[in-house]
């Protein structure tokens, strides 16, 4: 055994707020405070909530079934057309696939933006544009503005699993859009093992989502719709309520974690900016970014560069 990785480790995860996350996730199963909608469940929804700003969170089994469950209540349907970029996580084209609605993909550059010489009719004619805020990056707030502009019945929606705690002009990226969902998938920012969230400002998409996926909650004060969470009209999807221990703990700690890493990554940043073949994309303002997942992306033009930077980083090449 490598002692000096096993105290790392130990100094690392053994410390105050893991052990008290482990001693609750103990004691709430030990109460059989496990299922449904415990009250712990509903403050994390709520921390959540107001974190980001917004007067709604509702939890989820992943990030998926948030996605899935939102297109929904927002009305996508068959041969509804949805823009999204390309740089987009495999399962939210396949939620967009299952209900039958027709992808319309838009390009990125090399700063992991949108481009901006997108086809004026393809705007036009979509219904909904759904975008991914990757690597901890934020779009480009005038892209959108002016996809907005351009079709004022587009529905925005925003995936904030790769980058929660993100903001535009000072508001989170969630912000603009009629709702947001992210995944709460252990490697993430917020880990809940596993789990997601959908959040918004609108009362008719949380009824909606409550009676879509949420079997048996009697959050609502329309007895009619409480009737209606009885049938779980897509499947039931609501979280294991002892992952919001554990992202409970995530959320109140985000914003210091982000701010550490938004130092380390200039730093990446700033020493990738020496070797030549590569390219980082170009962040204007690292106190726009947040979350991170999946590390720091950049573009190489050298086979030989690329397998000297793999002895020392840890580099996935996709």
């Amino acid at each position: 055994m490598d002692f000096k990785k096993f105290f790392f480790y130990i100094k690392t995860y053994l410390n105050f707020e893991n052990i008290k996350t482990s001693l609750l996730v103990f004691w709430y199963s030990l109460l059989k405070q496990n299922t449904k909608y415990p009250k712990y469940l509903l403050n994390f929804e709520k921390k959540v909530a107001n974190f980001f700003g917004s007067k709604y969170a509702i939890s989820f089994s992943n990030g998926t079934t948030a996605c899935t469950t939102l297109l929904y209540s927002l009305g996508v349907k068959k041969n509804s057309k949805v823009i999204i970029s390309k740089l987009t996580f495999p399962s939210v084209i396949s939620s967009i696939l299952r209900i039958g609605a027709i992808p319309q993909y838009i390009d990125f550059d090399k700063n992991l933006q949108l481009k901006n010489n997108f086809n004026e009719n393809k705007i036009l004619n979509a219904d909904y544009i759904l975008i991914t805020h990757a690597y901890g990056i934020p779009q480009n707030s005038n892209t959108l503005e002016t996809i907005l502009k351009l079709n004022k019945k587009i529905i925005l929606i925003e995936d904030i699993s790769h980058s929660q705690g993100a903001t535009n002009k000072n508001k989170m990226v969630v912000a603009r859009s009629a709702a947001s969902f992210m995944s709460m998938q252990g490697d993430k920012a917020i880990n809940a093992g596993e789990g997601g969230v959908i959040i918004t400002n609108s009362d008719e998409v949380y009824k909606k989502v409550i009676y879509l996926s949420h079997l048996n909650r009697k959050t609502l004060p329309e007895n009619n719709l409480n009737s209606l969470s009885t049938i779980g009209f897509i499947g039931k999807g609501r979280m294991n309520p002892l992952g919001a221990i554990t992202a409970t703990n995530d959320i109140k700690n985000l914003s210091k974690r982000n701010k550490i890493l938004r130092k380390k990554m200039q730093i990446i940043y700033d020493g990738f900016k020496k070797f030549d073949n590569i390219h980082i994309p170009q962040i204007d303002d690292f106190e726009n970014t947040g979350g991170f997942h999946y590390g720091f992306p950049f573009f190489c033009d050298s086979e030989t560069r690329l397998i000297n930077l793999k002895k020392i980083f840890q580099i996935l090449k996709i």
